[in-house]
């Protein structure tokens, strides 16, 4: 069986689609963000995807029936959980605000 003589073939253009397939793009640089524009995204719940701007995370557990009423009551208002829960606690914080501030002296006390 004789043996196929493949010296000339041009291979050129397979190598130049492979190094433009495997060519890697230049990276878009990310946007940094001043603590303040950090503070104000947190505080508007726009973190994600934003490098260094973490959102502050807990992780609760509710009773069957709170995590339905919480679950129900976002899908009603057409929230998120997260979004349905924040308002909650926000307008807990505005009907305890005096208790709050008197809460957090107390505790500078200390």
């Amino acid at each position: 069986m004789a043996k196929k003589d493949f010296s000339n073939v041009n291979t050129g253009s397979v190598y130049d689609a492979i190094s433009e397939a495997t060519a890697q793009e230049p990276q878009k640089e990310r946007k940094t963000y001043t603590e303040q524009e950090a503070q104000e995204l947190r505080e508007a719940g726009k973190t994600q995807g934003r490098k260094g701007v973490k959102a502050t995370r807990i992780n609760m557990a509710f009773s069957p029936t709170v995590h339905d009423y919480i679950r129900t009551m976002a899908r009603v208002r057409g929230e998120s959980v997260t979004e349905f829960t924040e308002a909650v606690f926000k307008q807990h914080m505005e009907a305890n605000a005096e208790t709050y501030e008197k809460a957090k002296a107390f505790i500078e006390l200390i």
